[in-house]
């Protein structure tokens, strides 16, 4: 495999970090640029190890994969984006107020499920390299790489987004697009 098709990888393995976290920055205005910065490593860090894993579990992990995975992965988007259309919908709390509730719902727990959840396809591109010739170090190296950078610019994207938006509005469309991206999964 060519360095190129292994960047090309990293990057499509990187969207779902890419796009929830632009969720994340359109929903959670308010909260610490430091939270932020740990989900985008956790993102990394998430799909480096399930490449990694995948490709050491090979073919036997790919059954269960197929089986259990994806709606585990779909069911974890779905409940996250349903709960933050749930708080945009339902939240009648003061602008001020808003914002911290809004920093207290980007848990260590949330951010290691949607770690968890966009890293299902790293695991099943690592029981593909099983198969091949691949540098593994630089293509764990490179997804790791690609999934914290669109971490970091999905957040800065959807936070400026956010202050634009001076309505619900974006934190219902980050629900959205998390149930999105978990059905587009289990399809």
């Amino acid at each position: 495999m060519t360095i190129l098709e292994i960047i090309i990888i990293a990057i499509v393995e990187a969207m779902d970090c890419f796009a929830v976290s632009i969720a994340t920055g359109l929903s959670k205005s308010g909260i610490k640029y430091s939270r932020a910065m740990l989900q985008a490593v956790s993102f990394g860090v998430f799909q480096g190890c399930m490449t990694l894993l995948g490709y050491f579990l090979g073919c036997f992990a790919e059954r269960w994969f197929n089986i259990v995975g994806t709606p585990i992965a779909c069911a974890i988007l779905c409940i996250l984006g349903c709960r933050m259309i749930w708080g945009a919908v339902h939240g009648d709390a003061g602008e001020e107020e808003g914002e911290q509730i809004a920093a207290k719902n980007l848990t260590i727990a949330n951010i290691l499920l949607l770690s968890l959840a966009t890293s299902i396809d790293a695991f099943a591109v690592g029981i593909s390299f099983a198969f091949m010739n691949v540098n593994m170090v630089l293509a764990t190296s490179a997804i790791a790489f690609a999934s914290f950078a669109m971490g970091v610019i999905g957040y800065e994207m959807g936070r400026h987004a956010a202050k634009r938006f001076k309505t619900k509005i974006p934190e219902f469309i980050a629900g959205i697009i998390l149930i999105a991206i978990g059905v587009k999964m289990f399809v």
